[in-house]
């Protein structure tokens, strides 16, 4: 089974706790050393436009984001989904309403300590308030399976180990030294359910928040589409690295996603595929010792915009 693309690189890249206390104010001492914010122009087909840099990525000391939309910022900055993130339409409209983002960010710098810079920048150059509410969704919870949780916790190794992302003699890939991070890679499928392989190391609460995107995918829907919410009640406090392997019906290049169900609001349920390749619940359940369960009332916490500058103040 040939390896054919990388699907998702960093899924858990920046997460971190959000911290609500933390919603409107940010440590004025946590700055970017320099920051440029200007309107990104017309939309040129082609041409990169996701975020590149920051603490735990090969670039730590630097900040590029093409075209950033406020939403995008604002789900970076406070660690939420975006479906998260509620206001003006504007907001996420990335054609007419997209910014250019260039920063210097000193060394050293946690995560933590990143999201509080952007949180800085938002409100120095976009004079962005907000306050946030708790609402509750249909999603899952991650519980502890019967027999208990078949994880180790992470220590970091003072032995060789790669510097870059790169795949493994296994086929899972490889993380570099002493980063926390979740990389995915899929081989073709040749007509048959994809064989998905993720390698992760991060805390089992960073799990969850990218498992909603891989349930999408792993069922032929749009990872970047809305995603069910996963609440962690498995207990787990520690920092874990693993490999879990699924199959997925992946959505082809220009390919309309499969109509949900009528039921609970479209979530897929615990199916196995076929083929030897155990389904995402299976997976979850038999390689890592823990298990979704479908609810009805994930509590969802969403951020209401109440305002915000189109046009950021000068450099």
């Amino acid at each position: 089974m040939r390896l054919g693309f990388i699907i998702a690189l960093f899924l858990t890249a920046f997460v971190a706790a959000w911290t609500p206390g933390l919603a409107q104010t940010a440590d004025p001492r946590v700055t970017f050393e320099v920051a440029s914010v200007k309107p990104a122009g017309p939309f040129v087909p082609g041409t990169q436009s996701g975020m590149r840099g920051g603490p735990g990525t090969d670039d730590p000391g630097r900040l590029t984001w093409p075209r950033a939309t406020l939403s995008s910022l604002l789900t970076q900055a406070y660690d939420v989904l975006p479906d998260q993130i509620s206001g003006p339409a504007w907001l996420s409209d990335g054609l007419a309403y997209a910014y250019s983002i260039n920063a210097s960010i000193p060394t050293g710098t946690t995560r933590d300590q990143f999201r509080l810079m952007l949180r800085d920048l938002l409100m120095e150059r976009f004079h962005v308030s907000f306050h946030h509410e708790t609402q509750t969704r249909p999603g899952y919870e991650l519980v502890l399976a019967n027999g208990g949780p078949k994880l180790k916790e992470w220590t970091p190794s003072t032995a060789a180990a790669p510097a870059k992302l790169g795949v493994g003699a296994n086929g899972f890939p490889t993380l570099p030294a002493g980063s926390t991070a979740a990389v995915v890679t899929t081989s073709s499928g040749s007509g048959r359910p994809a064989s998905v392989r993720m390698t992760f190391r991060e805390s089992i609460a960073a799990f969850c928040r990218g498992l909603g995107a891989q349930i999408n995918r792993a069922n032929g829907g749009d990872p970047d589409g809305p995603q069910p919410h996963v609440a962690d009640k498995t207990g787990l406090t520690g920092i874990y690295e693993f490999t879990l392997e699924y199959a997925a019906t992946l959505l082809m290049p220009g390919a309309m996603p499969p109509a949900p169900p009528a039921d609970n609001a479209g979530m897929p349920a615990a199916s196995d595929p076929g083929e030897g390749i155990p389904n995402i619940f299976t997976a979850v359940e038999k390689q890592l010792g823990l298990k979704l369960m479908k609810v009805k009332d994930v509590q969802v916490d969403v951020l209401i915009v109440d305002g915000a500058d189109k046009i950021p103040t000068e450099n």
